[in-house]
């Protein structure tokens, strides 16, 4: 499939987080198209083990969908930050755990590709343990949590019966499953 070649771009509103783009496309048949999305920072995922064999989740209330969903703590990457470094720092920031084993990478996907071009990078620790919870200093936003272990035998089921409907933490266990067949 051939390209689409961006014509024109513009930021049509900014923020802390995120900028909203609207572009101005012209498709392989010379069609000319808007295209707005949002632009985002990449993202750093990470599933952790604890020596009880159960995955470090968090459960909190997501406003847009107005409940509370059970999923991997993720966050943005700072500017500049490695995707590795910023892992670890989210993880301990959302759930208070420390990772004390290598990053294994299990993959990066994107969520919404056609409203969103925030990629996500997918890491297992296989070796986590209880610290201290402690977000950012300059996060402007009430991240009110749960952490919420879970045993994989059960988060499996919970991602099949469509029970944790974030979708990068349903992706997350389908792919650790599947990496790690019958390790748990």
């Amino acid at each position: 499939m051939k390209a689409w070649k961006k014509i024109n771009s513009k930021i049509v509103y900014d923020s802390k987080y995120f900028k909203v783009r609207r572009d101005i496309v012209e498709l392989p048949g010379k069609e000319k198209k808007e295209w707005t999305y949002w632009d985002s920072r990449d993202s750093a995922m990470v599933i952790g083990l604890t020596g009880k064999k159960e995955l470090v989740m968090i459960k909190q209330y997501r406003y847009l969908v107005r409940d509370e969903v059970i999923e991997f703590p993720s966050g943005s990457l700072n500017k500049n930050e490695n995707v590795k470094k910023a892992a670890k720092r989210e993880f301990r920031e959302e759930t208070g755990y420390e990772i004390k084993s290598p990053l294994l990478k299990l993959g990066s996907f994107y969520e919404t590709y056609g409203q969103l071009n925030r990629k996500i990078h997918l890491f297992f620790a296989s070796n986590v343990v209880k610290s201290k919870q402690n977000f950012a200093a300059d996060d402007d936003v009430n991240e009110e949590t749960e952490v919420v272990l879970v045993n994989f035998n059960q988060a499996v089921k919970l991602a099949v019966e469509n029970k944790i409907v974030a979708m990068g933490s349903a992706l997350a266990i389908l792919l650790l499953k599947e990496k790690f067949k019958n390790k748990f």
